[in-house]
């Protein structure tokens, strides 16, 4: 198995004035070495940022391809990924610029926590990520859960 770096943890960074971040060493030294500096900015749901290396977000492309186009969930998730979607690429200082459209749907400006996810990243603004942690606590359900995977 080839040996690869995971992308994991979390940081609390800010944006600039033209709703650019810089990507933290953790993480841009592992995007960079093994993915290069294009990524995928992208959303399911308009409520948090996911940023894909570009060579993960082709492989997902890859399997989507190999999918049925007309299911509706695959249709569904098409639509809303490119919808939010965006090319980006990591600037000379690993900066980033925040497509306009998830700056204003994620509120993706000012305090943002970057949440390392194995292979990409999600960005979400800091008070909602909060938020959503005292709304959805992790349960002995959710325990559970991951022990049936063996986690």
């Amino acid at each position: 198995m080839e040996k690869f770096g995971i992308l994991r943890g979390h940081s609390r960074i800010k944006t600039d004035g033209s709703g650019r971040f810089k990507l933290p060493s953790d993480f841009s030294k592992i995007i960079k070495e093994q993915f290069g500096k294009e990524m995928f900015f992208t959303s399911v749901d308009g409520e948090c940022g996911l940023l894909f290396p570009m060579k993960v977000w082709e492989e997902k492309e890859r399997r989507l391809l190999n999918a049925p186009t007309m299911d509706p969930a695959i249709k569904k998730y098409l639509a809303l990924t490119s919808y939010y979607g965006k090319v980006v690429n990591l600037d000379s200082k690993d900066r980033i610029l925040i497509p306009q459209i998830l700056r204003e749907s994620a509120s993706l400006e000012g305090e943002l926590i970057l949440l390392g996810k194995l292979n990409h990243i999600e960005v979400w603004n800091s008070k909602k990520l909060e938020e959503k942690f005292k709304l959805n606590p992790f349960t002995d359900e959710d325990s559970e859960a991951l022990a049936r995977w063996g986690i």
